[in-house]
């Protein structure tokens, strides 16, 4: 699918030119984005301040805070839906992020990373934890289900591929390897360990692609400049290091074949096919040698975004919102030591979206439609953005505060390519979605 073009013209419409083709598919959007700030290290009580969560609306640009974790540090969020977990510290919380209201709490200890598999919250741990590093905790109440024994060590990102759950065993500060652990999930218990050897020190982050399972092994602190990759095919069981001359630190995602990571205190990519560093810097260092660093990061996949939280765990910081090459797009306010981001993606299934009360109030007309598409909104209500998607999610366009004549909006479609489409309109009411389809001459 390609964007021809995009004119505007005066009577309040414009012409948008691209090609659909499949068959019809959920709508997904990004609706917001999630930070959790853990503030100012305190070493001694009484202690002032606590991890703080924060959204960003990427359609307004507006920053809000919604609540807190009366903690001092934050590890992890994980998105599922409508439902946001947060480790932090002592704690595994579980929000609505629609209503922002706390669902589910427990105390813990050591927490670190969080992931899903078939229904089940897992989260690994680490320092004070000298046993367990695994737990499985049930999604609706956060109870325990069950504890994995016989980790050797601190560990780290948690993934799950066909019936094994692998985790990265890093040993800690002092590890001085990288192994894998092999988790049977029928069981939860410890197959095995994979031993990486010290070109896999640190490891940190797991991601599946094409069959195999990727590490993004840290560079430890005092390290020289050197970071590593490692390669683990399930199939025979066998692993190689890629051993990489830069700083390496936490990955971000994988977007179309390039795995987004920390090189040299800023962002660059490594590409999965050709197993070699794609680019060094796509976000550059913010400033280390005064220490200002990246604290955390995440990929938009669906709108094609980097977003990288940079700080100085002292005073408040930023999120550099950039495009996947590195482009800079916009940057919003967060608070201080921004440890955790997650991007929440939502996915509408063809024909919910169309419940919304407001959806009344919004007409399209006419659907089939050759030439010029009609909008036309209630007089008590104001359309404050709209865009175009593909049948499969992708969005094609996005207008902030579109132009109208009245309550009115024209799209010229005449050029577009007989098919389905929807039209995503965000109102002062709620968001709807219309499927209109564009009809063969």
């Amino acid at each position: 699918m390609k964007l021809k073009h995009l004119l505007f013209f005066p009577a309040a419409g414009f012409i948008l030119l691209f090609s659909v083709q499949g068959s019809a598919q959920p709508a997904a959007y990004v609706k917001q984005v999630i930070t959790a700030n853990s503030g100012k290290f305190e070493y001694t009580p009484p202690y002032t301040d606590f991890v703080t969560l924060q959204r960003y609306d990427p359609q307004t640009r507006l920053v809000s805070y919604f609540s807190s974790i009366f903690t001092q540090s934050a590890q992890s969020i994980l998105i599922s839906g409508d439902v946001g977990f947060f480790a932090a510290q002592d704690s595994v919380v579980k929000f609505n992020l629609n209503t922002f209201q706390r669902m589910a709490a427990v105390a813990d200890s050591g927490l670190n990373r969080l992931a899903l598999y078939n229904g089940r919250l897992l989260v690994s741990k680490q320092y004070p934890v000298s046993r367990f590093f695994m737990e499985v905790l049930d999604t609706s109440n956060l109870s325990l289900i069950a504890r994995v024994d016989g980790l050797t060590g601190d560990c780290g990102g948690i993934s799950g591929l066909n019936d094994t759950v692998y985790i990265a065993v890093n040993g800690g500060w002092m590890g001085s390897e990288g192994k894998l652990g092999i988790i049977d999930p029928a069981t939860w218990t410890l197959q095995s360990e994979v031993n990486f050897g010290s070109g896999a020190v640190g490891i940190w982050d797991l991601y599946v692609y094409n069959r195999a399972v990727y590490s993004v092994n840290k560079t430890p602190y005092g390290v020289p400049e050197v970071g590593s990759v490692t390669v683990y095919n399930p199939a025979t069981r066998g692993f190689f290091n890629v051993i990489l001359p830069f700083r390496v630190a936490a990955g971000t995602g994988i977007n179309k074949g390039l795995l987004y990571l920390g090189l040299n205190y800023g962002i660059g990519s490594f590409n999965l096919n050709t197993r070699s560093v794609a680019d060094t810097i796509l976000v550059p260092d913010p400033g280390s040698s005064e220490y200002t660093y990246i604290l955390s990061s995440a990929i938009d996949t669906l709108d094609g975004k980097l977003y990288t939280n940079v700080g100085n765990y002292v005073t408040p910081g930023y999120c550099l919102v950039t495009s996947l090459s590195g482009d800079s797009i916009t940057s919003f306010p967060t608070g201080i030591s921004s440890d955790a981001i997650a991007v929440d993606t939502r996915t509408d299934p063809v024909g919910i979206a169309e419940n919304s009360g407001v959806n009344t109030s919004v007409r399209l007309y006419p659907n089939p439609v050759y030439d010029i598409l009609e909008i036309s909104v209630a007089g008590n209500i104001s359309i404050t953005s709209l865009k175009i998607t593909a049948v499969s999610g992708r969005e094609m366009i996005k207008l902030n505060h579109p132009p109208a004549s009245g309550n009115d909006y024209k799209l010229a479609v005449s050029d577009l390519t007989p098919g389905l489409y929807y039209l995503v309109v965000y109102t002062s009411e709620g968001r709807v979605v219309k499927p209109f389809v564009v009809g063969s001459r």
